[in-house]
Parts: structure tokens; sequence; C-alpha cells
């Protein structure tokens, strides 16, 4: 991966490797944004980013801080580490999915119970459910 530093001494997000499905750090900033339907200056007013900064994360070129790292995932409503793209973000996309079926989790003994639930269903080979069970 190709890694070049701007004057501020920020990391480029800029990539000359990596398969074609994997974005950038600007893509997947610009694509939470467009999903929660927030321009660049709602975000800025939402997080207290600048809405020059956001436009230059975006355009991949300068990373954020930590700390804005967090400013940014807390106001589009996701996990940092769905926001820089770490694959741990499968259970955020679930909850999301039941969230938009108005289906909400309340608590950590409800969560369980689903999971009883799914697992039961993988292991009495539910055709709902088939594209969770792995091959022999």
């Amino acid at each position: 991966m190709k890694v070049s530093r701007t004057a501020s001494g920020h990391q480029s997000a800029a990539s000359t490797a990596g398969s074609a499905a994997s974005k950038t750090f600007g893509e997947r900033l610009r694509e939470a944004r467009a999903k929660t339907r927030l321009t660049q200056s709602k975000l800025s007013m939402t997080c207290g980013v600048p809405e020059t900064m956001l436009s230059r994360y975006e355009n991949d070129h300068i990373l954020p801080s930590v700390t804005t790292l967090h400013k940014l995932a807390d106001a589009l409503g996701m996990s940092v580490s769905a926001l820089v793209g770490d694959g741990s973000n499968v259970l955020q996309a679930f909850v999301h999915a039941l969230d938009e079926l108005g289906i909400n989790i309340q608590s950590d003994a409800e969560a369980e119970r689903l999971g009883n639930v799914v697992a039961d269903m993988v292991e009495e080979h539910d055709d709902h459910v088939s594209f969770l069970i792995s091959g022999p």
C-alpha cells in the first residue's frame, strides 16, 4: 500500500494496492453521510468538524485523528470500526437491518435469545438460513 504524508504530517488514505472491492476511508465516509442523508454542512454542524476538513477526508487527502473519528462515527450513528473499514461491522449491519424493519433489541438477554433462535434454525437446516450453513 502506498501511503504518502501531507504537509501537516497526516497520512494520505490513497492506496495503489489492495482489492478493487475495498473502499478508502473517504469513500466509506461519503457513503455513510449519504446513507444518513446529511450534507457536509449538516454533518459539520452535528459533529463540530469544519466542512473543509470533511471535504479533505472524503477526497482522501488526509485521515482524521482518533478524536475526530469518534465525532464522525457518533454523528453518523455508526461504530468507528465500521467507519475505518476493519470488517467488524457485521453486527452493526445486522442491527441496522433489524432496525429498518422496526425490530429493536433492548437488552443483552434479547440479543442472546435471538442468537439462539438463529442457531436452532441453522441446526435444523431451516431453508430460511441455508446461506449460513457452511459446507462439510
